[in-house]
């Protein structure tokens, strides 16, 4: 049975007077994909900043196994944990594989590295399993939506942890479509294989939720700032769920093993 990486106890967040997060109680088990769902609104990013020490709780913890990542500093959490967020940015002359370097700050003194040739060899490994390599000496600003996206994930994969963090890792513009459909599918194709080749234990938030239940291990369902279901897509998800949490009538359907959701 998988052990625990993150436990969540009593977790509350408001911003002002407006509650966000009312108490959550759960688990999150190394090795699997896990994601979090729910309408917008639900309290599904405020836990992603939460759990990634973006935002401190007004109430409750978060532990990293056994530490309690107040407790972390940021260097040392860096060291257990990477992070991609929604939207990113870079400089205009910044180059992709300077950029992916950047991944290696938490293990450097006084901006100096202990060991260069590790460095290194995490950086072109990050490269090469995102497929950048080819774009290392292009500047970020010039790649399309999906390249730049496998960029920020090569640089959270050289801190080279066993945890990655993911919000909503397939919102990105590109000119049509079918270009944006196929690089959704081909970051959750990378994102499916960094866990299953390399035993990284993924947590993300996505919008869709076919692509979510799909892709993943286990699901966080949410609403209104509280945890609704959690567990196996195929165990958890039903009508009924998906029409609490989204307040959508959808029919369920398996495919590959796995709850598919359509219109009625």
């Amino acid at each position: 049975m998988a052990s625990n990486i993150f436990t969540v106890k009593n977790l509350s967040f408001s911003y002002g007077k407006q509650q966000v997060l009312n108490g959550l109680d759960f688990s999150l088990h190394e090795g699997r994909i896990t994601t979090l769902i729910g309408a917008n609104g639900c309290g599904k990013s405020t836990l992603f900043n939460l759990m990634t020490k973006n935002l401190k709780p007004d109430q409750g913890e978060v532990f990293l196994r056994e530490e309690n990542i107040a407790n972390l500093r940021l260097k040392d959490f860096a060291r257990e944990a990477a992070i991609v967020h929604q939207y990113n940015t870079a400089p205009p002359d910044l180059t992709v594989e300077k950029l992916v370097s950047y991944g290696r700050t938490p293990y450097h003194t006084m901006g100096l590295s202990s060991d260069p040739q590790k460095d290194e060899e995490k950086i072109q490994w990050a490269l090469e399993i995102t497929h950048t390599s080819k774009h290392k000496d292009k500047p970020v600003t010039e790649l399309s939506g999906g390249q730049k996206q496998r960029v920020w994930i090569a640089m959270a994969l050289a801190q080279d942890t066993k945890v990655l963090f993911l919000d909503e890792p397939t919102t990105y513009l590109d000119v049509s479509y079918q270009v944006e459909a196929r690089y959704q599918l081909q970051i959750l194709k990378l994102i499916q294989k960094l866990n299953r080749e390399y035993g990284i234990t993924i947590v993300m938030v996505l919008h869709d939720i076919n692509q979510s239940l799909y892709y993943s291990d286990e699901i966080v369902a949410m609403k209104d700032g509280r945890m609704i279901a959690h567990g196996l897509p195929e165990e958890i998800i039903t009508k009924e769920l998906v029409q609490e949490v989204y307040g959508v009538d959808l029919t369920i359907q398996s495919v590959d093993g796995k709850p598919f959701v359509i219109p009625v």
